[in-house]
């Protein structure tokens, strides 16, 4: 198949993959904000603040390593070895973190005086052990460019979210039945990625672990998790500060508009999985190439958020009254400061993508710590004088980290830049 054409074809279906998220995601936040008041909104919300750190946090980097190796192997015999080694590195990986929050659920709780959401994390955990295996098999089907298998796994997952909520949630304050419902589509998903697996790859399970290989990719594996401590802490901090520096109303009204956005960004991360694992494989002869076509693609997709801002500005004065309850409509505020981010985390993801497939993600963390530091920084300073408004607009704390992601990423095409193996 042509190159291009093979470019079309998995862009299309990683597109595809996202506005299945899409769709669901922005549909249960319609239901759920129609079922909740905007404090029991914001209870919620700062509850989801806490377990997407822990979820997120849960890959430890290993599935954004292993979908390095996994490329390299794609057209090579030992891609089923690589494939066993890093999902036995996977599944160990799930277990041990699992266990360590079970054992600091309490005390870190408590440290953050959050006693009250005890009970409910502790419901979680095994959400926490299937979420990383989930994603594990999204990673796999994305370094192996089969990326068909990637929206019907988002399909069954969000779908089933969606639907086992509309099932079991009442409304008011029940989180417990939302998260069960997360759990089991998340486990039902991630069954699915293991047959999609073995039926695309024979011989997976049977393969002998290959350890130097495991450990390589855990190697690899540290300086990602750093990233995506960062990452998860850096989109997720405004709103564990704001619930603890203001109150559940604030907390409701900027949860609201940031729901809107936060999904926004994996547009560009759908490019970049139908185009990256592509490019990121060069020799001295396609680097320029390689280079062109990224400069391109990357061109394309800054207009597209340029569009998608005006979107976003154009919801906040007109569509928040018809998309959100009347006492939510504060929310159009916060989410007009917010429009920046939407920029800046789409340009910087799809840039970010090419070093982790590069084995630069090293470069990636260090970058991602000026963000860290100045989004604590400006929430300090803001939220206590502008609380929800004064969160949105410490997004702006991501435009060093898509600066430093644009300069790498054109350095990276460089052949020598970093060893393959």
């Amino acid at each position: 198949m042509p190159t291009v054409a093979k470019y079309a074809k998995e862009t299309f279906w990683a597109l595809a993959a996202k506005a299945a998220a899409f769709i669901f995601y922005y549909a249960l936040l319609f239901y759920l904000t129609r079922r909740m008041t905007v404090d029991a909104w914001g209870n919620w919300s700062a509850f989801v603040a806490l377990l997407n750190i822990i979820l997120l946090t849960s890959d430890q980097g290993v599935n954004v390593a292993s979908k390095r190796y996994i490329a390299q192997a794609r057209n090579d015999e030992s891609l089923p070895e690589v494939i066993r080694s890093t999902l036995v590195l996977r599944l160990l990986a799930s277990l041990a973190y699992t266990a360590a929050i079970a054992a600091l659920l309490c005390p870190l709780l408590r440290l953050l005086h959050q006693e009250s959401l005890i009970g409910l994390m502790q419901r979680s955990l095994l959400l926490v052990a299937l979420y990383g295996l989930l994603e594990y098999f999204k990673n796999l089907f994305e370094a192996l460019h089969r990326l068909r298998f990637t929206f019907l796994v988002n399909f069954i997952e969000h779908g089933a979210k969606f639907a086992l909520v509309l099932l079991l949630f009442r409304g008011g304050d029940d989180f417990v039945a939302i998260v069960t419902a997360f759990t089991i589509a998340v486990g039902l998903a991630a069954v699915a990625g293991l047959l999609f697996a073995t039926g695309t790859i024979p011989g997976i399970l049977k393969m002998a672990v290959a350890w130097p290989l495991a450990l390589r990719t855990y190697l690899y594996s540290l300086p990602v998790f750093l990233m995506s401590i960062g990452g998860f802490i850096a989109l997720e901090i405004d709103t564990i500060m704001l619930k603890n520096m203001s109150d559940a109303y604030q907390t409701g009204i900027y949860s609201a508009a940031k729901s809107i956005v936060i999904y926004l960004p994996h547009l560009s991360l759908a490019f970049s999985m139908g185009i990256i694992p592509g490019l990121a494989v060069f020799d001295a002869e396609s680097a320029a190439v390689n280079r062109r076509f990224f400069h391109r693609t990357l061109l394309a997709i800054s207009g597209i958020y340029l569009l998608i801002s005006g979107g976003v500005v154009a919801f906040a004065f007109f569509g928040v009254g018809i998309f959100f309850k009347p006492e939510y409509h504060a929310a159009s505020t916060p989410l007009l400061f917010l429009t920046p981010f939407v920029i800046l985390s789409g340009v910087s993801g799809y840039c970010g993508n090419l070093l982790d497939y590069r084995g630069l993600a090293w470069i990636r963390s260090l970058n991602f710590g000026v963000t860290i530091i100045l989004n604590v920084l400006l929430n300090l300073w803001w939220i206590p004088k502008w609380g929800a408004v004064g969160a949105a607009a410490s997004s702006i704390a991501f435009l060093p980290y898509c600066a430093l992601n644009l300069w790498q990423a054109d350095r990276a095409f460089t052949v020598d830049a970093v060893p393959k193996k």
